[in-house]
């Protein structure tokens, strides 16, 4: 069954409301998310806010047509001369406005749209709007938030493509985990990070150093729209105020073999859509999940495998899977149990939660938050049961393990454009389309000489 290409907005945003946050600032800014978990965007000045508002905003699809480089790819309708490169249309809703920054530290305006018509069965923001909406169907709303890690460089971009990655330096003030001289060392960094997300009103619960050379930052629970527009925020965000700073954060989920892995963790809980009560919960005499947490967690093991790209996006993701690295190997669940991919939490009975693991920090919040959701509804819809709970280290093999994940990229592109839960979810154009962009990367890889390379046989053969 294809998803239709149709998908439901909220109520259109109102040019008055839209000016009233405006304030006295001329130019405002008007965007979306790609493919990549990047925020896109123009500068518009102000007498053409009511227009946006009532019309929606004109977009190059290009957005869709190049990789993370901005090299444009072959992928079928975004690079097809017959269709005259024809642009795609952003429109607004009362969910859009955002709190921004200006170059001066005053607040501006950022509004954060989605594609219509036909071009919304591409939009990452769209997809994760139609799964909420197709979870409240069924009697439930989520609250979501992420975790995520950066690596903290004492680099340029300049610096970054030029060095070989090994010898790039992790910024001396992140060398120590949790280390408060090290916060206190980086309280330029860390404190303007902190006054700006305060300022641009995000929902930032903790921020600290990490492993060797990260900076994790974490989110309040918030719907999961708005926690994806979080995350994309934030991000986009401490990648400036890091440069601004002297440093560079990367997102890449391993630099290299001498560096730290970089996760990006997924938090999940369920309310029923009607009385907003709490749908999750955990018996602490038993240690059983109560029957919905049961389903969701089934539905994450049945059918996360098939939708896996989106946590391993990129053909760098997957080497957080080899080597030494912390980071779950098995399709399992347990209760506080930081080697599962699924890590169950009740710390209270109104805090029970799903952490999901096993994404980098490259993901796309709005694909993996969609994936999620869109699992643990088919679970509960289902009534598919978990595997037990594990015991100790869930790298082990036992009862715990589920169907396993896919074992490289190329396999994950496979599972992904095969399985019919993937089409029915995301829709037919979307698989096909982040199929073939993922095969992109595949293609440009194997020209690819690397320094590793070099180094076991320039002189060695």
């Amino acid at each position: 069954m294809m998803a239709p290409a149709v998908l439901s907005t909220a109520a259109p945003l109102a040019p008055e409301a839209a000016e009233a946050l405006l304030g006295a600032e001329t130019f405002f800014a008007a965007g979306c998310v790609d493919w990549e978990g990047r925020l896109r965007s123009k500068l518009l000045h102000r007498d053409s806010l009511e227009n946006l508002c009532r019309h929606g905003l004109a977009m190059s699809t290009a957005v869709f047509a190049t990789d993370a480089t901005d090299t444009p790819m072959n992928n079928g309708i975004f690079q097809d001369p017959a269709r005259g490169y024809a642009d795609a249309r952003l429109v607004f809703d009362t969910g859009s406005p955002c709190i921004d920054l200006s170059p001066d530290g005053s607040p501006g305006l950022l509004l954060l749209g989605q594609f219509s018509g036909e071009h919304a069965a591409w939009c990452p923001r769209a997809l994760l709007r139609r799964e909420t909406s197709r979870l409240h169907e069924v009697g439930f709303a989520a609250r979501c938030a992420g975790e995520v890690e950066a690596h903290v460089l004492a680099e340029t971009a300049a610096s970054l493509r030029a060095k070989p990655p090994a010898l790039l330096q992790v910024h001396p003030d992140f060398l120590r985990m949790y280390s408060h001289v090290g916060h206190l060392v980086a309280a330029p960094l860390l404190g303007r990070l902190q006054r700006c997300a305060e300022a641009m009103c995000l929902a930032l619960h903790a921020l600290h150093a990490e492993f060797q050379g990260l900076l994790e930052f974490s989110f309040e629970p918030d719907e999961p729209l708005k926690a994806a527009d979080h995350w994309l925020r934030f991000k986009t965000l401490a990648k400036a105020v890091a440069r601004e700073q002297g440093a560079l954060l990367s997102f890449m989920a391993r630099l290299s073999e001498a560096h730290e892995t970089a996760g990006g963790h997924l938090n999940v809980s369920l309310l029923h859509a009607g009385d907003q009560s709490v749908a999750f919960g955990h018996d602490p005499a038993s240690g059983e999940p109560n029957q919905t947490l049961r389903h969701f967690l089934g539905g994450l093991q049945r059918f996360l495998p098939d939708f896996f790209l989106v946590f391993a996006p990129n053909l760098n993701s997957w080497k957080r899977f080899s080597g030494p690295a912390f980071v779950p190997r098995t399709n399992s669940w347990g209760l506080d149990n930081k080697t599962a991919a699924l890590r169950v939490l009740a710390p209270t009975p109104g805090e029970t939660r799903i952490e999901i693991r096993i994404g980098g920090a490259d993901i796309n919040p709005y694909l993996a938050f969609a994936a999620c959701l869109a699992a643990g509804r088919l679970g509960i819809t289902g009534r598919i049961p978990p595997l037990p709970a594990v015991k100790g280290d869930a790298a082990q093999p036992g009862a715990h393990c589920g169907v396993p994940f896919p074992a490289d990229f190329a396999q994950a592109i496979a599972r992904w454009r095969q399985s019919p839960h993937t089409r029915a979810v995301f829709g037919e154009e979307f698989v096909e389309a982040y199929a073939r962009s993922r095969e992109w990367q595949l293609a440009l890889f194997s020209q690819a000489v690397t320094d590793w390379e070099v180094r076991q046989f320039a002189e060695g053969v």
